[in-house]
């Protein structure tokens, strides 16, 4: 508690200089008890006070009180020998496949069911029962589309799609 200026309780009363005294006994306001349960509002009040080494000084106290000091040269109670090291396999990623359908992924990345992302931006959308054909493309840039024999052929950003006989091909044009 500052020694003088004044102090705003955990209430948010504004008592003025010489307004207060310090005092062993119970918090009688309602509202200051139930917000002293409130570190974080603790924490606050303090270092509006300018009491923030007072703060730090109560943090260590509660610190060493949890944990028993140990003595020099003498193994603290129930300590047991190091463990050696646990090695744990953690399951790989599935691996991406090649091709998924008339999309080859070498350079997108999934974000989510059927939808694929490249570096450059351009979103994907794959449909069908097994989300294997393609289905629409999102870009937020230039789009070049050209005839390429009986078909065309789209450059968004750095995606290509080609029609085929067979549908189309989306790849990565690097």
């Amino acid at each position: 508690m500052p020694r003088k200026g004044q102090v705003t309780t955990l209430c948010g009363q504004v008592l003025g200089d010489g307004s207060f005294e310090a005092s062993e006994m119970p918090a009688d306001c309602t509202n200051c008890i139930r917000r002293s349960r409130d570190q974080s509002r603790i924490s606050s009040a303090f270092f509006e006070q300018e009491e923030g080494s007072e703060l730090l000084r109560l943090s260590l106290e509660q610190a060493r009180a949890r944990r028993p000091a140990a003595k020099p040269g003498e193994k603290a109670a129930g300590a047991q020998a190091p463990r050696k090291p646990l090695l744990r396999v953690v399951p790989s990623p599935p691996a991406m496949p090649e091709r998924v359908g008339e999309l080859l992924t070498d350079g997108f990345r999934s974000s989510g069911q059927g939808v694929w992302t490249s570096q450059g931006g351009v979103i994907v959308r794959m449909a069908g029962k097994n989300r294997d054909q393609f289905d629409e493309l999102v870009f937020d840039g230039s789009v070049i589309v050209r005839r390429d024999g009986a078909g065309v052929r789209v450059r968004a950003g750095d995606v290509e799609v080609r029609q085929s006989r067979d549908g189309f091909e989306v790849r990565l044009k690097r």
